[in-house]
Order: C-alpha cells, then structure tokens, then sequence
C-alpha cells in the first residue's frame, strides 16, 4: 500500500485525467489499496461514472480504494480512468495506469 501524497502529479499521461478540484478533508494518512475490481464494486464504480461524467468501457479493471472507499477505477485495456472529483486522485489514477502496464505485459 502506498501513500497517494508519495506520488506527484507528472501531467502529460493519457490516464492521468482528474485535476484535484477541492481540498482534501479525508484522513492524510490513509492508505491506499489497488486490486482488480469485482462484480461488487460496480454500483461504486457507476457511482465515480456519475460523479466523473465519464463511462469506463466493460473490460478488466483496476480500483484504487483510500481508506477503505473505493475512489477511481480505471479500465486496463484502454487506460480510462474515473474519479472521484472530490477527492485527490490524480496520483491515484496515476498508479492505477502504472499497474495497468504491468497487468498488459
């Protein structure tokens, strides 16, 4: 599990697509959780598509859960991505892309 502050923002990425928009008021030392996502997590994930504006293609993906929620998700084969747009993630969605990478190999 890694910390999200550890990650900064490097911008330019395909994936990385949230721009923090409000100030964190979560616990600063959650940690942060990626797995594969399960047919549980799809009403959390329609949930980030809402929130997000945005719907990730079917297909295998990867959650990025911080403290226990379930914050972005991110489609492997295409690199898409949604957010929470309440909560910092750009760097979460950053980590989900660089595990993506590794899942496609």
């Amino acid at each position: 599990m890694f910390h999200p502050s550890t990650f900064a923002d490097r911008g330019g990425h395909h994936y990385a697509r949230r721009v923090t928009r409000r100030h964190f008021t979560g616990d600063p030392d959650a940690a942060l959780l990626i797995r594969p996502a399960s047919p549980a997590d799809e009403a959390a994930i329609a949930r980030l598509s809402a929130l997000d504006e945005h719907v990730l293609p079917r297909g295998e993906r990867l959650i990025g859960e911080l403290g226990g929620r379930i914050v972005a998700a991110l489609d492997v084969r295409s690199g898409d991505a949604v957010a929470d747009p309440f909560v910092p993630t750009t760097g979460i969605v950053e980590l989900l892309g660089l595990r993506a990478a590794q899942v496609r190999r």
